[in-house]
């Protein structure tokens, strides 16, 4: 007993506050939120390219409104891999454009514009 009376300076024990729960709450919250995100993200319905909607609603029937719309609308899918396809077609496309009356559309021209249309997909 004498020695309990030498050691006053020892404290009882303390209560030591315990955070691991905390912690663990605030992983789930957090795993929550970024589930909530993440399924916001990839399940959110993709709006449309509207030029590319313009380009498959293209009237093959008048050729001088087709070959101006296929040249303004087109331009915004140009990559590495179909510029010179699409300058071709944009080049075979003027003798439709700069006439007051003008034929219609070959049936090559029309493959080539629905070639380019499908290559963009």
């Amino acid at each position: 007993m004498d020695l309990l009376k030498q050691l006053k300076d020892i404290k009882p024990n303390e209560t030591i506050i315990d955070y691991q729960f905390y912690v663990f709450i605030g992983f789930v919250v957090l795993l929550i939120i970024l589930l909530v995100f993440l399924i916001f993200k990839f399940l959110k319905k993709k709006k449309p390219n509207p030029y590319l909607e313009k380009l498959k609603k293209l009237d093959f029937n008048n050729s001088k409104k087709t070959a101006y719309e296929f040249s303004e609308y087109a331009k915004y899918f140009i990559n590495e891999e179909n510029k010179e396809f699409y300058e071709q077609i944009v080049k075979e496309l003027e003798k439709y454009k700069y006439k007051p009356v003008v034929d219609d559309l070959d049936d090559e021209i029309i493959k080539k514009i629905k070639k380019y249309i499908e290559d963009i997909k």
